[in-house]
């Protein structure tokens, strides 16, 4: 799944504007995003957690989904 798939589903799902959803994943991954540049920890109940981590000189995300809602 993409981000357009996904701006779809959240469309029909909640009867809203394409443009609408498209604006508000692309806020909430933006918003993710700059978290993980100040080297917070993002946890999103039942999904999971992701966290910025070094690898070969670069901050990479990283997630958890040890408390995954599929288990």
């Amino acid at each position: 799944m993409n981000i357009k798939e996904l701006t779809e589903v959240i469309s029909k799902e909640h009867n809203l504007p394409r443009a609408l959803s498209n604006r508000i994943l692309k806020t909430t991954l933006e918003t993710i995003r700059e978290e993980l540049k100040h080297k917070r920890l993002v946890r999103l109940r039942n999904f999971g957690t992701f966290h910025a981590r070094k690898s070969h000189g670069k901050i990479r995300a990283k997630f958890d989904d040890s408390k995954n809602f599929f288990k």
